[in-house]
């Protein structure tokens, strides 16, 4: 996730819900409407992975990536060993394949400021 953001880093609520879209087909056509805006974003029900937490400290703890902040919240960004580790699983073509084709192109889009528009949709 961290290799097809900008700048290699993200925000912490933007990567659950990459996290959460990547896991589901279901989910992946759901958020690439709420993008489009074919579908609400008030539809919109992420489930928070406690998984999730323990890779990205696991991630921290090999050194493929640093705490960092973006957008005014906590993130990571890789660093060069992640960016490495990155580019050797992203050339290998039968690893993640439907993964990387979603991060790759809807994952993109998906930017920080959208991220805080959808987790404020349902607060109003």
């Amino acid at each position: 996730m961290l290799g097809t953001s900008r700048s290699n880093r993200a925000s912490l609520a933007k990567l659950h819900v990459l996290n959460y879209a990547a896991r589901s087909t279901r989910v992946r056509t759901q958020l690439t409407g709420i993008i489009v805006g074919t579908e609400p974003a008030l539809n919109w029900h992420m489930r928070i992975e406690p998984a999730f937490a323990r890779a990205a400290d696991f991630v921290v703890g090999e050194r493929f990536a640093e705490w960092t902040r973006t957008a005014q919240r906590a993130g990571l960004q890789l660093t060069k060993t992640g960016i490495a580790a990155w580019k050797r699983l992203d050339d290998t073509e039968d690893v993640l394949a439907d993964e990387k084709a979603f991060l790759k192109d809807t994952g993109r889009k998906v930017t920080e400021d959208f991220v805080s528009r959808l987790l404020q949709a349902r607060r109003v």
